[in-house]
């Protein structure tokens, strides 16, 4: 395993591949300062017979991430995914964008690195762990089209549940 790259067997022959890609996508591409939206990571790590990428994934939690100008309000982390030779993890993040110095700019979410190592099987079926790896996180952007609109009281205020929904709680 290299700094860079896994390898799988594929019949006699090695194939390079990634041990972990990710990719943010939001619900939108323009907000208003302190409207709420929805931004997905999704990330998948190899994960074979012969080698098991492990990510630190505590800081991506939606209690702990800060990704400032933006305001994680909440979030979930979907159960992982697995397929042949990959596992798949994501993360829902309900934010806000609360610049008001940015109108009309694309505002980047701030840069962003999951930790891992790579554990690979050896003979005797033992596990060797990796040197800890860093993989930074694709750039994403919104861009914000105006400031609060006229009718916002309060660019903190939390959305009011619909009665229906407060209903269905019960």
């Amino acid at each position: 395993v290299t700094a860079s790259s896994a390898f799988a067997q594929a019949g006699t022959e090695l194939v390079e591949i990634e041990p972990i890609k990710c990719w943010w996508r939001t619900s939108t591409s323009a907000v208003r300062t302190g409207e709420s939206f929805d931004l997905r990571l999704t990330c998948a790590v190899v994960e074979t017979e012969g080698a098991k990428v492990v990510a630190d994934l505590s800081k991506l939690d939606p209690t702990v991430v800060q990704l400032p100008p933006f305001e994680v309000q909440g979030g979930t982390h979907a159960g992982d995914l697995v397929t042949a030779g990959k596992r798949f993890f994501q993360y829902d993040y309900r934010m806000r964008l609360i610049a008001e110095d940015a109108f009309g700019a694309d505002v980047a979410v701030p840069p962003l690195e999951v930790t891992y190592s790579v554990e690979s099987k050896v003979a005797g079926g033992d596990s060797v762990k990796g040197r800890e790896q860093s993989y930074a996180l694709p750039r994403a952007s919104v861009k914000l089209i105006s400031v609060v609109p006229d009718d916002t009281s309060d660019i903190r205020e939390a959305p009011a549940a619909a009665f229906s929904v407060i209903e269905a709680r019960d």
